[in-house]
């Protein structure tokens, strides 16, 4: 008996050591999620261009989870309201800083990426925006990167189209007080336009949320251009040119890739035969986009694409799934060395190679023209 006793008492031992190993701490953390903070505006002016981004991250996470996550964890969303404001962008992400969220995706407007970026940069996180194209985002640190096009090609983009493919010899150009982004492409624009033989006319800035834009639409109408640039957001932009058909001023208006949204809500009619550049087209020809449409389509059925922040926040979450992959950890510095290394990961937005600015190489621009309602693919540019 005390033999049979004995064996019993090992028996209940082996099984107790078991029951621990496999509710041990180890287990728990090996499936625990990868935090990813995604910083985006869910309120205010900027809901129009985010709200699509928004979507499309949950299409990146959702597809990264469904193959089994990154590293043999799954990847969990963060949701993090901006607001529409840089202040609030700080605030955002300082939350993201005191989540402890291994990397941020974020944000769609330069202005809210510059304030989001400074923090995360002190705190070594990194920091992929999906589309703002100020070059100062990503010189504020080796924790920024981007997965977009930069200004400095855009705004040449747009000077060329106006002057080479248009014929255009003069223009204006408008850009919105409020929006680093507005007044530094208005600034690229002008040094290409002038450099390749054009002449600016005249010089209108106006207020982010103005309704109103009478006053520089009466000297403009002075000057009779070939062409007005407005790189500014699909409201402010859509109401202007809406406002300037309305006064009388024939032009041909061009924009950048702030236009993508629902600019035709606010411009209606008057936006036909407007141009804009941005960053995709679901014409385009790249293999990874004809997945991206699939997946999107199944997803959110037929409804129209914004074709700037959607596949664009798309390939930023793909990206830094990616690089977690080859990093093998959650080590920031070390995910942030496998970003900074990311050559020919190939997006819905074409191949991304990143720079030592961590900016994309040799990505090529969209131009559209705005026809009968609709966005319709004119050509790519290349660099």
């Amino acid at each position: 008996m005390p033999g049979y006793f004995k064996g019993r008492h090992m028996i209940e031992i082996t099984l107790m050591c078991l029951f621990m190993f496999l509710t041990a701490p180890y287990s728990s953390e090996a499936s625990e999620p990868i935090k990813v903070a995604v910083i985006m505006s869910q309120t205010g002016i900027a809901i129009d261009d985010n709200k699509p981004a928004i979507e499309a991250a949950r299409l990146a996470f959702d597809e990264i989870n469904s193959h089994g996550g990154v590293i043999g964890r799954p990847m969990e969303m963060i949701l993090i309201d901006n607001q529409s404001s840089p202040l609030r962008s700080k605030i955002a992400a300082q939350e993201a800083v005191n989540r402890n969220v291994t990397a941020v995706i974020g944000a769609i407007w330069s202005s809210h990426s510059i304030a989001t970026a400074r923090v995360l940069q002190e705190a070594r996180i990194p920091m992929i925006t999906p589309s703002s194209t100020k070059p100062e985002v990503t010189r504020i640190g080796d924790y920024i990167f981007r997965v977009c096009f930069i200004d400095s090609f855009q705004g040449k983009v747009m000077a060329r189209f106006a002057y080479s493919d248009l014929g255009g010899r003069t223009s204006i150009v408008m850009g919105n007080l409020n929006e680093e982004y507005s007044l530094t492409l208005t600034k690229y624009f002008e040094k290409f336009f002038k450099h390749l033989g054009g002449k600016v006319l005249y010089r209108g800035n106006y207020k982010g949320n103005a309704v109103d834009f009478k006053n520089i639409l009466i000297e403009a109408k002075k000057f009779n251009p070939d062409v007005c640039f407005i790189p500014g957001y699909a409201r402010d932009s859509g109401l202007l040119v809406k406002q300037a058909v309305k006064m009388g001023i024939k032009t041909t208006f061009l924009g950048c890739d702030g236009w993508d949204g629902p600019t035709y809500k606010y411009a209606g009619n008057a936006l036909n035969g407007s141009y804009f550049s941005t960053h995709w087209h679901p014409k385009v020809q790249f293999a990874k986009s004809r997945h991206f449409l699939k997946i999107y389509r199944e997803e959110y059925g037929m409804k129209e694409i914004n074709i700037t922040t959607v596949p664009l926040t798309y390939d930023a979450v793909m990206l830094l799934a990616d690089a977690i992959g080859r990093a093998g950890c959650l080590e920031r510095e070390k995910i942030r060395n496998a970003i900074a290394k990311t050559e020919n990961f190939q997006g819905s937005t074409g191949s991304i190679t990143l720079d030592q600015n961590g900016d994309p190489k040799n990505k090529e621009a969209s131009i559209i023209k705005c026809e009968g309602g609709k966005f319709v693919f004119l050509k790519s540019v290349k660099p």
